[in-house]
């Protein structure tokens, strides 16, 4: 009778131990993890729901790091046709724009083939800004970052600017169409957090996503006008440069009536593409504000998801630590009472 009652002793001894060592290992994880849980099974339905989180974390991270670099391309972009807006502005004193004024000065005498040559000399400036990159690709190139955009076709008086193989300053229709293309519906997908979705065809809905291709002729211009003139401000002055470089170099006179006419007309379009310019300037200063407001907002969303994610998965660690101590204290009472029954059992059995 002795023996038995020993027995069972023994067992639920053994099984209490059991369950205290593993109370105490389980808290002793946890703190050292610091997770509420480390698989699936554990908790099922927190699982799910941090694996969601987690999910949604992933796309905003990759929706910030995008948008982060699409903000310094635009910060590279304003700052480069701030550049050329100053320099075919009135904003200082030697802009294309107070050369102009000076080329329609009757008093200008042997100083015009200099002037038209630093018309021309801003005109390849011009060019060599708006070709600028950002890393590896080029600001002002559209979808096709990885060319350079504007390049001069031919050498001297003669020369022309194209884009992207075509010139700027083009009446085919066909190349025509093909700068039109660029410039209203070329487009260059980013998702900054839009929602982004396809249709039933698989093809990218436009309004979720953003169109971050930015069109050198956008800003500065491309085709003819009415008058068979051309549009690019580039090309306009590239073209006064050329007139005034055609005057006699003593005294300055015009080479022609007609080009004397033609600098005039020239010089009020040129007036009126700057213009065009510096309201596309304004407007880039819109979009990229646009731009860093919805980066602050993914950040905010970045910050939310992850504290979601810390109160799904993370313990307390004040909690933690009061756990493992208490644990730690049950197994060791448990300990004390295994020896006080193993000696007692002993004696028991000794006796028998």
């Amino acid at each position: 009778m002795i023996r038995s009652t020993t027995n069972g002793t023994l067992k639920t001894y053994r099984y209490n131990l059991q369950r205290s060592s593993y109370t105490k290992n389980k808290a002793q994880e946890t703190l050292q993890t610091q997770r509420k849980f480390n698989s699936f099974a554990e908790d099922p339905a927190a699982a799910a729901k941090a694996f969601q989180l987690r999910r949604s974390l992933l796309r905003t991270d990759s929706q910030y790091n995008v948008g982060d670099s699409v903000k310094h391309k635009y910060e590279v972009a304003w700052n480069t046709l701030e550049s050329v807006v100053q320099d075919v502005n009135n904003r200082k004193s030697d802009s294309a724009f107070a050369m102009i004024l000076q080329g329609k000065s009757d008093t200008i005498g042997s100083g015009a083939v200099a002037l038209g040559q630093s018309m021309r000399t801003l005109a390849t400036g011009i060019v060599q800004s708006m070709n600028c990159r950002y890393g590896e690709n080029f600001v002002f190139a559209g979808a096709d970052g990885l060319n350079v955009p504007f390049e001069w076709q031919g050498e001297g008086d003669d020369r022309k600017l194209c884009y992207r193989g075509i010139p700027v300053d083009t009446q085919d229709a066909d190349q025509l169409k093909a700068l039109e293309y660029m410039a209203k519906n070329e487009r260059k997908n980013a998702d900054l957090g839009f929602g982004m979705q396809e249709d039933e065809k698989g093809n990218v809905i436009s309004s979720s996503v953003a169109n971050v291709g930015l069109q050198g002729i956008t800003f500065l211009g491309y085709g003819k006008d009415a008058d068979g003139d051309p549009k690019n401000i580039v090309s306009i002055a590239d073209r006064l440069g050329t007139l005034l470089r055609r005057c006699d170099s003593n005294s300055g006179d015009w080479a022609n009536a007609a080009d004397k006419e033609e600098f005039s007309r020239l010089a009020k379009k040129f007036e009126a593409a700057a213009s065009e310019l510096t309201d596309k300037h304004t407007e880039m200063d819109t979009q990229a504000a646009f731009i860093k407001s919805n980066q602050d907002q993914l950040k905010a969303n970045t910050d939310t998801l992850q504290e979601q994610i810390l109160g799904i998965e993370d313990v307390d660690l004040a909690d933690a630590i009061t756990s493992y101590s208490w644990a730690q204290y049950c197994y060791n009472v448990s300990i004390k009472v295994g020896n006080s029954i193993l000696s007692q059992s002993l004696m028991d059995y000794i006796n028998t």
